[in-house]
C-alpha cells in the first residue's frame, strides 16, 4: 500500500491513536457546551426574547449541513488538521492556506473566549474585581491549558471527560429542576419587542460559535482509533446532544427570569439558578460554567495547535511548527504559537468581542471546507465503503449558502477586524508561503503495516476501493500528480515482462523497507515503464518511497 505524508515521517514523531468514540465525542462536547450556553445565551435572549430557543434550533440545523460534510471528509482524509487538511488535500495552494488561516483565527480566538468565561466565574470571589482582573485570570488559565496540552493529548481527553460529566450534571439539574419554576407570563411573547427577521438572523450568527465543537473532533483525526467509524459518530452525537441541551436550557432561562433580566448577564445559568435554589444553586451554576468553559478551552486549544501544526507541516507556516515531541506525541512549537495568540485575546477580558471575532473566522473557514466536498467527489478522492454525504451535492451547497448569509450579520467592528485579518493573511501567503517547497513522501508498507498505521484502509475497504485480491495478483501504483496535490490510481496491466530496472527496485524495497529510497533511483521514465509490470503474486504490496518537492499553487 502507498500512503502520502508530509514532513517528517519518523515513527518517533507520529501521533499515537489513543482516543475512542467517547474520547472523540468528549472533544466535541467539550468545545460545544462552553460559552454557547453558560456565557452568551443571556445576551442572545435579550435580543430576540423567547425566540432564542428557535435560534439555537436553526443554528443546530445549519450546523448539521457542515457536520455531514466534515464526516465524509474525515473518513476519506483521516489526517491531523481538520478542515484545513481537507481543503489542502483536495485543492491545495491558496484555498488551503485561506482555510487554515481562518480556522486558526477562529480556534485561537475561541480559546480566549472560553478562558474569559472561566475568569468571570472566578472573579466573583475577588472583591473589587474589574475587567482587568478578568483578563489577568484568563491569561493565567490559557498558560495552564497550554501546559496540560503539552503533557499529553490523552491527559486532555481525560480532563475533558471529567469536566463534561460535571457540567452535564449541572445542566441536567438546572433543566430538570428549573422547568417546575417557569412562569408562563415570561413566554407569552415569542419575539422581543422591536426584533424582527434581521435581529433573528443576527442572533443565529452570534450563537453559531456554540456549534463549532464538532470540527474539533476532526482536527485530532490521527489520534482517534478507527477514525472512519468513530469520527462520523462522534460528530453526529456532538451536534444532537448539544442542540437538545441548548434548546432546553434557554427555554428554562427565559421562562424563569424573563429575557429582559438576562440581557446583560455573562453568567445566565448561575443568575437564574439563584432565583429558584438560592446561593447553593448560584455557586453550583458557577461551578458548571467553570467546568464547561475550561473543557471548551482545552478542546479548542488542542484544535488550534493541530491546525498550526498542519500549516507548518505543509510549509505555509514555519516548518518548526510541525515538530512532534518524540515521547509526549504533541506539537510543542504549535502549542506555543496558540498560547501567544490566545493569551492576547484573553487579556481583553471581553467575551462578546471574542465570540464575534471567533464566529468570523469559523464562518469563512468552514465555507471553504464545505466547498472541498464537491472537489473530493469530482476528483474521485473519496474512499469507498466509508461514510458519504447523502443527497449530494445538497448538503455542501446548503452549508455554503447558509454560512455566507450569516457573515454580514456580525458586528461591523468585527467585520472590519476580519478584513484586516484577511489582508494580513494575504501578506503572509504571498510574502512567505507562496513559492515555498514542501516534501511529500510515499512509504513502502505491507498490507498488515498499512492496516495498523492507517485504520480506515481495512481489508474490505482496500478490496472495494483498490480492487486488489490476496495474494496481490494486481499491484496499484499511486503516483503524485498535479503538483503533488492529488493521487492518481492506476492498475498495472497484466502479462507484461518485468523490466530489469524494476526488478532491482523491487529487491531493494524488500530488503530496506520502510527506509527511504532516493528519488534519483527511480526516475520518471522508469516509473512509466514500471507502471505496466506484472508483480509476483507472493510478493508484498510495496512501492518505493521517494521525496518530491513541489511549489505551492
Amino acid at each position: 500500500m502507498v500512503v502520502e505524508t508530509f514532513g517528517d515521517d519518523d515513527s518517533e514523531t507520529k501521533f499515537a491513536r489513543r482516543l475512542g468514540l467517547a474520547g472523540a465525542t468528549n472533544i466535541g462536547l467539550g468545545a460545544m457546551l462552553g460559552g454557547g450556553i453558560y456565557v452568551i445565551s443571556g445576551i442572545a435572549a435579550g435580543r430576540i426574547g423567547p425566540a432564542i430557543v428557535l435560534a439555537y434550533l436553526v443554528a443546530g440545523i445549519l450546523s448539521v449541513f457542515t457536520a455531514v460534510n466534515y464526516a465524509e471528509l474525515a473518513c476519506s482524509i483521516p489526517k491531523q488538521g481538520g478542515g484545513y487538511t481537507f481543503v489542502h488535500d483536495v485543492y491545495g495552494g491558496s484555498p488551503a492556506f485561506a482555510t487554515g488561516w481562518f480556522l486558526f483565527i477562529g480556534n485561537t480566538v475561541a480559546c480566549g473566549l472560553y478562558s474569559i468565561a472561566v475568569a468571570h466565574t472566578l472573579a466573583v470571589f475577588i472583591p473589587g474585581s474589574t475587567l482587568v482582573t478578568v483578563g489577568i485570570i484568563a491569561f493565567v488559565l490559557v498558560i495552564i491549558t497550554a501546559i496540560t496540552n503539552a503533557v499529553s493529548v490523552k491527559g486532555v481527553a481525560s480532563v475533558l471527560g471529567i469536566l463534561n460529566i460535571a457540567q452535564t450534571c449541572v445542566l441536567i439539574l438546572f433543566i430538570g429542576a428549573g422547568v417546575f419554576f417557569i412562569d408562563s407570563a415570561n413566554l407569552t411573547t415569542l419575539v422581543a419587542e422591536g426584533a424582527g427577521t434581521f435581529e433573528f438572523i443576527a442572533t443565529v450568527s452570534f450563537v453559531f460559535i456554540s456549534f463549532v465543537g464538532f470540527e474539533m473532533v476532526t482536527t485530532a483525526s490521527e489520534e482517534i482509533k478507527e477514525p472512519h467509524k468513530n469520527i462520523p459518530r462522534a460528530i453526529m452525537l456532538t451536534i444532537l446532544i448539544a442542540t437538545i441541551v441548548y434548546m432546553l436550557a434557554t427555554f428554562v432561562i427565559v421562562g424563569i427570569a424573563g429575557y429582559e433580566n438576562v440581557a446583560t448577564s455573562e453568567r445566565p445559568i448561575a443568575d437564574v439558578f439563584i432565583l429558584f435554589s438560592g446561593k447553593f444553586g448560584y455557586f453550583l451554576g458557577l461551578a458548571g460554567m467553570a467546568a464547561s468553559n475550561y473543557a471548551a478551552l482545552n478542546a479548542t486549544f488542542l484544535a488550534s495547535s493541530r491546525v498550526a501544526y498542519s500549516l507548518g507541516r505543509d510549509n505555509y507556516f514555519p516548518k518548526a511548527l510541525q515538530k512532534v515531541h518524540p515521547t509526549r506525541k504533541v506539537p510543542l512549537q504549535a502549542l506555543l504559537l496558540s498560547l501567544i495568540i490566545a493569551s492576547a485575546v484573553a487579556l481583553t477580558g471581553s467575551a462578546e468581542f471574542a465570540a464575534y471575532l471567533a464566529d468570523f473566522g469559523y464562518l469563512v473557514g468552514l465555507t471553504l471546507v464545505n466547498a472541498s466536498v464537491m472537489g473530493l467527489r469530482r476528483k474521485n478522492l473519496s474512499v469507498q465503503g466509508v461514510f458519504k454525504s447523502p443527497f449530494f451535492p445538497a448538503f455542501p451547497i446548503l452549508a455554503i449558502v447558509s454560512h455566507l448569509i450569516l457573515v454580514p450579520f456580525l458586528h461591523i467592528e468585527v467585520l472590519i477586524l476580519g478584513v484586516i485579518g484577511t489582508i494580513f493573511g494575504v501578506i503572509v501567503y504571498y510574502g512567505y508561503s507562496k513559492g515555498k517547497k514542501h516534501t511529500h513522501k510515499v512509504r513502502v508498507l505491507t498490507l498488515d503495516e498499512a492496516r495498523q498505521e492507517y485504520p480506515p484502509f481495512e481489508m474490505s475497504i482496500l478490496k472495494e476501493h483498490f480492487d486488489i485480491n490476496e495474494p496481490f495478483e494486481e499491484e496499484l501504483e499511486l503516483s503524485l500528480k498535479d503538483d503533488c496535490e492529488e493521487l492518481a490510481v492506476r492498475k498495472k496491466e497484466e502479462n507484461q515482462e518485468i523490466v530489469p530496472e524494476c526488478e532491482e527496485v523491487d529487491e531493494k524495497a524488500e530488503k530496506d523497507a520502510p527506509e527511504e529510497v532516493d528519488s534519483e533511483d527511480v526516475s520518471e521514465d522508469k516509473e512509466d515503464e514500471c507502471s505496466t509490470d506484472e508483480v509476483n503474486p507472493d510478493s508484498k504490496l510495496e512501492v518505493i518511497e521517494e521525496d518530491a518537492e513541489s511549489e505551492n499553487d
